[in-house]
């Protein structure tokens, strides 16, 4: 008698682990959120290179560091 309900139980048993793994990956946990306080703030360039290299933004005047070309003043 029991072996006619095992594959039932195995199969239940399977679905309500299935079931109850997926209802905890929809949750993050509140310590994973940042809070907007702790982030760097962001310095404005008011030069960059005209060809738009990375690493080209600058607060003062000066040369492109990968080109060589004038920054120009952004506003």
């Amino acid at each position: 008698m029991l072996s006619a309900f095992r594959p039932f139980l195995f199969s239940a048993f399977g679905a309500a682990i299935l079931c109850l793994n997926s209802c905890g990956e929809s949750q993050k946990p509140a310590a994973t959120v940042a809070p907007a306080a702790t982030k760097a703030p962001v310095v404005e360039a008011r030069y960059e290179c005209p060809m738009g290299c990375a690493g080209s933004q600058s607060n003062k005047p000066g040369k492109c560091p990968t080109c060589e070309m004038e920054l120009e003043k952004k506003s």
